[in-house]
């Protein structure tokens, strides 16, 4: 009868709305134990988005018009910029001050779900900078489920206004604010949280990039080490002259420093840079297994042929000498957590290789035969 079917459909959404709220707290509860924090809007959140990107979870549909927009701030709440992207049908951003609603340069990754990380990159000297040509200490790097899809440089030719100097290039940011309109914006990943930079290990993680900042290195010369001589004693008045072949096998030396957040015995692969004769090559080697800290040894050989000469009345020595440089040279490696892609961290420290590169020949004469 009516009585009992109004029952069961009574029975039937209460069984159903129970189930909703149990999948969302198993949802929430696991996204919470990941570093997932769900979005509250209008209310600061301390966060250092020049150290550790912002990641931001949505599941909007393009065309949909949903908007995820956050707005920066500096430590005494100035307005330090704002970030907006919207999902229409041909997905766009804006840079609030800066530059007006635009089409991303690439195409967005095609899942529904997507994971944002913006990051805004300032060097240390970015603040009070006075802007007076095409370059700027500033950059917004956003990637959408790992792959690059902005990379915007400040600067008086790509913001066409002229209020982004002050908010952008003269204040840190150390809050951000979720719009009151963001329709989009669900989840952002908590600082540090597990995808911090503090527990990084070759079990879970795994070094995807590593750059060389080589304008930056030092080469040190270190003492010759002597490998061979020949002496001549020539009591004659002719000139003597002896062929001189030396091989010898020498062991380079390589070492990764040992970088904060990062476990003892962390393995990773890498290739290093040459170290050439005064100067160290942007060419790379073959790949190496490393250790940070620990010293890796590799052999080599180094042969060189040469004439020996005694002029008449004289003692003469020729000492062969291997010639080694050290060469320092900072870096900063990407890892990436195995289980979630989108989480990264950077790692910096220091390179340390001892080359040599080549043998040379040493002659000293006496008049004492």
């Amino acid at each position: 009868n009516y009585k009992t079917f109004r029952g069961l459909q009574q029975f039937i959404f209460i069984k159903m709305s129970v189930l909703y709220l149990i999948v969302v707290f198993i949802t929430n509860l696991t996204l919470a134990e990941c570093g997932w924090t769900r979005v509250q809007r209008n209310e600061f959140v301390d966060y250092n988005l020049e150290k550790t990107p912002l990641q931001i979870k949505t599941d909007s549909l393009l065309g949909s018009g949903d908007v995820s927009r956050v707005y920066f701030y500096d430590s005494q709440s100035h307005y330090s910029g704002a970030f907006e992207i919207r999902f229409d049908s041909t997905p766009q951003y804006y840079i609030r001050g800066c530059k007006s609603h635009t089409d991303f340069p690439t195409n967005l990754p095609s899942p529904t779900d997507k994971i944002w990380k913006i990051a805004l990159l300032k060097s240390s000297e970015t603040i009070n900078e006075q802007v007076g040509n095409e370059s700027s200490a500033v950059r917004l790097v956003v990637d959408c489920n790992g792959v690059e899809v902005l990379n915007f440089v400040f600067s008086p030719s790509t913001c066409p206004y002229n209020n982004w100097v002050s908010p952008y290039l003269g204040r840190h940011v150390t809050k951000i604010w979720f719009y009151s309109r963001d329709t989009a914006s669900d989840y952002y990943m908590s600082q540090p949280g597990p995808c911090g930079c503090s527990k990084i290990n070759s079990s879970t993680w795994t070094a995807t990039d590593l750059k060389y900042h080589v304008t930056a290195g030092k080469i040190f010369p270190m003492k010759p080490t002597t490998v061979g001589h020949k002496v001549i004693r020539n009591g004659g008045s002719e000139t003597h002259t002896v062929n001189v072949s030396v091989l010898e096998t020498v062991m380079e030396t390589m070492l990764f420093s040992q970088p904060a957040g990062v476990a003892a015995g962390t393995t990773f692969t890498a290739s290093v840079p040459f170290i050439t004769t005064g100067e160290i090559s942007l060419a790379l080697s073959a790949p190496y297994e490393f250790s940070y800290g620990k010293e890796k040894s590799v052999e080599k050989s180094l042969k060189i042929e040469f004439e020996c000469k005694g002029p008449a009345g004289k003692t003469s020595t020729c000492s062969v000498v291997i010639i080694q440089e050290q060469a320092s040279v900072p870096y900063t490696m990407t890892w990436t957590n195995n289980n979630d892609q989108a989480c990264t961290c950077e790692v910096k420290g220091l390179y340390k290789g001892v080359a040599a590169n080549r043998m040379e020949v040493i002659i000293n004469e006496s008049v004492k035969v």
